[in-house]
């Protein structure tokens, strides 16, 4: 049995799947928790002082405090795809969680740094 057979064989389970599984649900689990953070009581305060300004707010930033709770969505799709997914599914599932911490980390990241430097192009 060549590597390649013995990896797709243990994807369906094994130790190597759950650890897979387990990483994606432990990324998607600590992005909710700081995307929210951030989108609840981070990035409104920074958004404050504009708004006391009358400016508005930079578009990216307002897009992601509208839609921060989306990334509830994460963990979700994660237990979803470990159980409905194919023959990789826990492997999957750890890609859909390190993809969901990537994608939402990064537009939290763009929405707080861009309503930092509009304020400092206010001043």
């Amino acid at each position: 049995m060549s590597l390649l057979q013995r990896a797709v064989a243990g994807a369906t389970g094994g130790i190597a799947g759950v650890g897979a599984l387990v990483v994606g649900l432990a990324c998607s689990g600590i992005t909710v928790v700081l995307v929210t953070a951030m989108g609840a009581a981070l990035l409104p305060r920074l958004l404050a002082p504009l708004l006391d300004a009358g400016m508005a707010p930079p578009a990216l930033s307002a897009a992601f405090v509208s839609s921060y709770p989306w990334v509830w969505a994460g963990p979700v799709l994660v237990v979803l795809v470990a159980v409905f997914g194919g023959r990789l599914r826990y492997w999957l599932a750890g890609v859909v969680g390190m993809v969901s911490m990537l994608l939402w980390g990064s537009f939290a990241v763009l929405a707080m740094y861009l309503s930092l430097f509009v304020q400092a192009a206010a001043v």
